[in-house]
């Protein structure tokens, strides 16, 4: 969901930056991104934690500054059952202990991030 570059119906492509001037010019002083807010991350993650410059939300905020541009996240619990874990260490994943157990008792979680409205991950 948000802003994301799309195909209208006549085959023209509009990228989020022109989605994003179209809503600033109607009035709105703020636009949410959701899932191309996941995939930047993930890219960011795979290059060395390095920017693009490409991402809707760079491209966005660099014309209407950093406070135009929010961003809006699925997150979901996985359930772990010790928070040491060397699997999700290696990958970077931060485990803490939960108040809300897990279906199998489970006392520790780490969040993933989901997109298309959590369908996705």
């Amino acid at each position: 969901g948000g802003i994301r570059d799309y195909k209208d119906t006549d085959g023209n492509m509009w990228s989020a930056l022109d989605v994003a001037s179209t809503y600033f010019r109607a009035g709105a002083d703020k636009v949410s991104i959701g899932s191309d807010a996941v995939k930047a991350a993930m890219k960011w993650w795979a290059d060395g934690k390095k920017a693009c410059g490409k991402s809707s939300i760079e491209q966005i905020s660099s014309v209407y500054g950093a406070q135009a541009v929010v961003i809006s996240v699925d997150p979901k619990r996985a359930y772990v059952a010790s928070k040491d874990s060397e699997e999700l260490k290696n990958k970077g994943h931060t485990v803490i202990e939960t108040k809300i157990p897990g279906p199998n008792g489970e006392k520790f979680c780490w969040f993933r991030c989901t997109s298309a409205g959590g369908r996705k991950e």
